[in-house]
């Protein structure tokens, strides 16, 4: 009767059974997660640790759907949402930036890219705004690449 409720799970479970069978005892199995920014990311010997939490982000990526989503329909509840959850995960790297001396050039980027996504957040969806979180973002991959050294 479960199966019959969430036909999904009929599936699932199977699925589950026979990739647990493919796992050796003797390697633990790597999981990559899909929803990462960058999903196979090592941190290079003596990278601050904003480097992976820059990678380990999950609504960063999201930001040029959310943005595209809200220009054309202000409303829209889980653009919103996303725009809300990436500028959080910003804000969190802005704050481990902040702790590492000479990134202050980064850290003004960042700053920057926040003010303009919550002016987006805001409502305040013009041309300006869009131009700004275009070119923040860019200037925060300018500025982190050399330091995180992130896949291309």
């Amino acid at each position: 009767m479960l199966f019959r409720r969430f036909p999904v799970l009929g599936l699932v479970i199977p699925l589950l059974a026979v990739m647990a069978g493919c796992a050796t005892a003797d390697a633990a199995p790597r999981v990559e997660r899909a929803d990462v920014a960058v999903r196979s990311y090592a941190s290079p010997s003596g990278a601050p640790d904003f480097c992976a939490a820059l990678a380990g982000s999950t609504h960063l990526t999201g930001l040029p759907v959310a943005v595209g989503t809200l220009t054309a329909d202000p409303g829209d509840v889980e653009a919103r949402f996303a725009l809300t959850a990436a500028i959080s995960e910003l804000q969190d790297v802005l704050d481990d930036v902040r702790t590492h001396a000479g990134f202050l050039a980064l850290e003004r980027s960042l700053e920057q890219l926040a003010g303009a996504l919550r002016k987006a957040g805001d409502g305040l969806l013009t041309d300006a705004v869009r131009t700004a979180i275009r070119t923040g973002l860019d200037d925060v991959g300018q500025q982190v690449q050399p330091v995180c050294d992130f896949p291309a």
